[in-house]
């Protein structure tokens, strides 16, 4: 994809969220939409997942957990189910009478991985573009889960320069795409007072908050698992004055100026301030609140002897690297 053409065609400045935006998601040139092979070995890059089934087995526990604290069997949503990896794992986990009186819906934005989803998942799955859509099926009662979501929205980008904050974005200079900063309105972040400190870039995914608002009114009743790689904010830029928007193709770390010129070709994401997004689940009605490292999310369940799972859980690396926001709504 040449994306210079639109950003000329667009002012010759367009933010870092709207070059990720265009990038992942265009109908006909996007990443998501049109050129992602598969996920795992064989695909760009890998999650928990497909890995082994220890992921799957912890979050069917949840579940279980879940609908005895609710007093109600929740149905299932997963959202941003990739491959559909993870929700073939779940069933198999499963009890044979837990998947037959069971509602399992997987929302995702992109066709192309709706189509697989609905191949993977067969008569036990329902597959569906918006989690709206979801809720309004299971009448807003639900057990909501993802793996690996929130660092795929597109992320605002920012850097520190003579003490003001100054949103990055992307610029035609002599043929050539680069970062240029600019002066914008900043969104609502922890990240702005703690890391103001010189040339210091962060990242602000303030399209996933836009898009956790728009559907909260439908959900009435249930838990929420997110899963993601980050941290709380004091730790998330810690010895990473670049910020940490990176793309991976063929699981080759690829750096943020390197970018542009795969655009629509490779993954592209940043890590998630934890922070923030107790923030967002706290200001939710009176929702119930937990954090937690995927380690101590995953041991009650791991078995050290087995590589795949010690992996998950080893400190450090995944399993601190990875955490796990766990929500509850109780009031339908």
């Amino acid at each position: 994809m040449d994306i210079a053409p639109y950003i000329i065609a667009h002012g010759n400045w367009i933010s870092m969220a709207e070059f990720m935006e265009l990038a992942l998601y265009d109908n006909t040139r996007g990443y998501y939409s049109k050129n992602i092979q598969n996920i795992g070995y064989r695909g760009d890059f890998s999650t928990s997942a497909t890995m082994c089934d220890l992921l799957a087995r912890r979050i069917v526990q949840q579940w279980r957990e879940s609908c005895k604290a609710h007093s109600v069997r929740l149905p299932l949503i997963e959202i941003g189910g990739g491959n559909g990896d993870l929700a073939m794992a779940i069933c198999r986990n499963m009890t044979l009478w837990e998947r037959i009186i069971s509602r399992y819906l997987m929302v995702d934005r992109s066709q192309a991985l709706r189509n697989l989803q609905g191949m993977v998942g067969g008569h036990s799955v329902s597959v569906m573009d918006s989690v709206e859509k979801a809720l309004k099926k299971t009448d807003g009662k639900a057990f909501i889960f993802s793996n690996e979501l929130p660092d795929a929205f597109p992320a605002r980008q920012f850097v520190y320069q003579n003490a003001e904050w100054l949103e990055l974005g992307l610029a035609v200079e002599n043929g050539r795409v680069i970062r240029q900063a600019d002066r914008r309105p900043l969104p609502a972040s922890s990240a702005f007072n703690t890391w103001a400190q010189e040339g210091q870039i962060i990242e602000v995914h303030e399209s996933y908050f836009e898009w956790y608002a728009n559907w909260q009114k439908y959900w009435k009743l249930g838990s929420m698992l997110t899963i993601d790689y980050g941290q709380l904010n004091e730790k998330l830029y810690y010895r990473r004055p670049q910020g940490s928007l990176r793309g991976y193709k063929a699981h080759t770390l690829l750096s943020a100026d390197e970018l542009p010129a795969l655009a629509g070709h490779c993954d592209i994401t940043c890590d998630v301030n934890f922070t923030d997004l107790i923030t967002l689940a706290q200001g939710s009605r009176n929702d119930v609140v937990q954090y937690m490292s995927q380690r101590d999310f995953l041991l009650p369940l791991a078995d050290v002897n087995i590589p795949e799972e010690a992996h998950l859980i080893a400190v450090p690396g995944a399993g601190n690297y990875f955490n796990v926001l766990l929500q509850h709504r109780f009031d339908a």
